[in-house]
């Protein structure tokens, strides 16, 4: 077998190895030998038929698991021989095989970055708490009732209002129209609502000036709910079943009841206990968020060149597709091309970075992710699809490389806690417009670049 060094850089290494056709050749003859006593051919008794008819039916079924294991055990010689210690899996290219030619093979290497880990105990850092004020319950509470509409059938017969909701039976006669869209019974359209099952649905209805029991023909562009690039006008015949306008929302004991409630007082207190709940989460990704800056300018590594490459193309893929669907951040519309290369090598460079040093503090520290953890985790996600929970797992089962998607997030946090618990920490309280300065600052993408 050759050897020669194609690329070197920081912490990476390219080779391209060249092995003999005969070191594969053994292979195969092998585990031709292995067959052997298992084949039964026409005119052989079982496990009878000469090696080399055997060979010529069979070679091609065991030749990809033949290279595969040759090239796994060169990349092993190559390791040792160079005294190499991958960081992680090298990636294995075969370049050229053809039959009776020497095996040309082009072996990728990141590898393992020194790092010394600062003491924890010396790092200080913030333990948030919100101060919820009077005023500030309150005004949720006011907006949570703003926010609960309310109709009740209009008494009078008359012209329907941009307020009122409206039901109606909805019908086409065109063949092209889907099912979900050409027949509808009893179809709720609140009129000033943004989302309408059919765009400006209700703003046609409007301009009919429309009453109970009255009929009309619309058009309609279907074009957005059906996702076309052109305009598609459809003929719908729609019926107005009943007017409903919009009255003052009441907490009154019909609303209690239908939402487990005892008491006005009950609807104030969780209402209190969610708007709580929502500051500490946000509390909590500012203090990661936190911990995370002071991790990363407290330690000082070498990247692997090669995973630092893979992060910034998998980034620019994404950037390229956002600038093809004009869906570009607004920030990144606003920097040339060289700028936004820069500011995404940046991200780039920190998030390879945190990962590497995450990853090695959980190694140095043995924390993993038990079985409970990790089954617990595909639960909670499942949860967040009402409905399809089942499938959700079934699919976590039957494709066990999806689980990384459950076990690395909760990896990074048990890690996170871990470091947290080791640091001193101040206590501080803060209230909402101290919060919302703090979110800022800290989620401030430039500030991180």
């Amino acid at each position: 077998m050759s050897i020669k060094e194609i690329k070197s850089g920081t912490l990476y290494k390219e080779f391209s190895l060249e092995i003999p056709y005969e070191e594969i050749n053994k292979i195969i003859d092998s585990k031709i030998n292995e067959l052997l006593p298992t084949v039964t051919l026409p005119g052989f008794r079982k496990g009878k038929a000469p090696i080399n008819i055997v060979r010529k039916k069979y070679e091609n079924n065991v030749l990809s698991e033949s290279i595969e294991k040759l090239v796994q055990e060169k990349t092993r010689d190559l390791l040792d021989k160079k005294k190499l210690k991958p960081f992680t899996q090298p990636k294995i290219d075969l370049k050229k095989y053809e039959k009776n030619e020497p095996i040309e093979v082009e072996i990728k290497i990141d590898l393992e970055p020194e790092i010394k880990l600062k003491d924890f105990k010396n790092i200080k850092i913030n333990k948030y708490k919100i101060d919820l004020d009077k005023k500030l319950i309150e005004n949720n509470y006011k907006e949570f009732i703003k926010s609960q509409k309310q109709y009740k059938e209009i008494e009078n017969n008359r012209q329907i209002k941009k307020t009122d909701k409206v039901i109606i039976d909805l019908s086409s006669a065109d063949e092209n129209v889907p099912d979900y869209l050409k027949n509808q019974k009893k179809l709720p359209i609140v009129i000033n609502s943004e989302y309408q099952v059919l765009p400006s649905i209700g703003d046609k209805l409007l301009e009919k000036k429309i009453k109970k029991g009255d009929k009309a023909n619309l058009e309609l562009d279907i074009s957005n709910s059906l996702k076309l690039k052109e305009k598609k006008i459809v003929n719908f015949d729609v019926e107005i079943l009943n007017i409903e306008e919009l009255v003052d929302f009441v907490v009154d004991k019909n609303f209690l009841d239908k939402n487990g409630l005892g008491s006005e007082q009950d609807l104030k207190n969780n209402l209190e206990k969610s708007l709580k709940l929502q500051y500490e989460n946000g509390l909590k990704q500012i203090e990661k968020k936190q911990l995370m800056d002071i991790l990363e300018k407290e330690h000082s590594f070498d990247l692997p060149q090669g995973i630092l490459e893979q992060e910034f193309n998998d980034i620019w893929h994404r950037i390229d597709h956002a600038k093809k669907d004009g869906t570009l951040d607004e920030d990144d519309k606003k920097l040339n091309e060289a700028d936004l290369k820069k500011r995404y090598k940046k991200i780039s460079e920190r998030r390879v970075k945190l990962a590497i040093l995450l990853k090695f503090i959980a190694s140095e520290n043995k924390i993993d992710i038990d079985e409970k953890e990790l089954s617990n985790g595909m639960m909670q996600y499942a949860s967040q699809y009402p409905g399809q929970e089942k499938e959700i797992i079934e699919y976590f089962k039957k494709n066990p490389s999806s689980i990384e998607t459950i076990r690395g997030p909760l990896l990074e946090d048990k890690v996170i806690n871990f470091v947290s618990s080791q640091c001193g920490l101040t206590n501080t309280k803060i209230n909402k417009e101290a919060y919302e300065n703090l979110e800022k600052k800290v989620f401030d993408v430039k500030k991180d670049i």
